[in-house]
């Protein structure tokens, strides 16, 4: 069971799973028809690629394992580079049925995974990962984009809904970014990564966090105030709320499975709160 648990979770099968379960929540909170199997499959092929070949390259032969995604990583590279191969493959065979307004955005996002990821910028071989700051907003500026801006066909939906939907998760994504950067703040910084906990300590980075968290509810509200819809309303309550108990139990247990399936979790808890609510 534990061997299976580790493929999902370090294998990134279950964040891409995760990616996907937002995107459909996204198409729910707006009240649009699902997408193309295709999109689905297209958006969870890339998180394959993307995780897959950042960790392909951040443990390579030699490198010391600091963690137990990393040991998994080093010692299953043949299985990292399958699923790196079934997501493009995956990315391929669904390319074919995106809009195209969707290549744009694609081509962007690509761009900014690959910096972020490996040493290509020019003139100072450095990853965007390393630019402490932008690293968190770079990442939840990528995640809100694939699974609000990519699902969603914006004609016909109402802005103010949109832009609420679309701000809020930007925020959401923001807490679970900081929280990983505060898991790292020792790592960060040995290696000269000035982000945002390492810049203010823990304890301060940790208030961020919830300040966020209530702008998250104060958005729910407005929305509320705008759409009427108190199911929407109750299930981003909840997922603040749980959200919110997965900071306190972070803050007592720094282990790799409480990050990567209780954190990364919450996504994938919203949008089950939310589909189950329209049922």
């Amino acid at each position: 069971m534990k061997k299976l648990a580790d493929f999902l979770i370090f294998g990134a099968v279950f964040i891409a799973c995760c990616a996907v379960a937002l995107c459909y929540e996204t198409n729910l909170l707006l009240g649009i028809p699902p997408n193309s199997p295709s999109v689905y499959l297209f958006i969870f092929g890339a998180t394959l690629v993307q995780y897959n070949l950042h960790y392909l390259f951040k443990n390579s032969p030699g490198t010391t394992a600091a963690t137990p995604r990393d040991a998994w990583s080093a010692s299953h590279r043949k299985t990292q580079k399958f699923l790196g191969i079934a997501g493009f493959t995956l990315i391929l065979s669904t390319v074919w049925w995106l809009q195209p307004r969707h290549f744009v955005v694609l081509a962007i996002l690509a761009l900014l995974a690959s910096l972020y990821s490996l040493p290509l910028l020019p003139f100072r071989r450095k990853r965007l990962k390393e630019y402490g700051l932008f690293k968190i907003f770079l990442l939840s500026l990528e995640w809100t984009l694939v699974t609000v801006w990519f699902p969603s066909d914006q004609s016909g939906i109402d802005p103010t809904s949109y832009w609420l939907v679309l701000i809020r998760r930007f925020v959401f994504m923001f807490v679970l970014c900081l929280l990983f950067d505060i898991r790292d703040i020792e790592s960060d910084r040995a290696a000269g990564i000035r982000t945002l906990p390492v810049r203010t300590g823990a304890t301060i980075a940790y208030r961020y966090a919830d300040y966020a968290l209530i702008i998250f509810v104060v958005l729910s509200v407005w929305q509320l105030t705008h759409t009427g819809n108190i199911v929407f309303f109750n299930a981003m309550f909840l997922s603040a709320i749980c959200t919110k108990l997965m900071i306190q139990i972070t803050k007592k247990v720094n282990n790799e499975y409480v990050y990567l399936l209780g954190v990364d979790g919450m996504m994938l808890l919203q949008a089950l709160l939310v589909a189950v609510g329209t049922i």
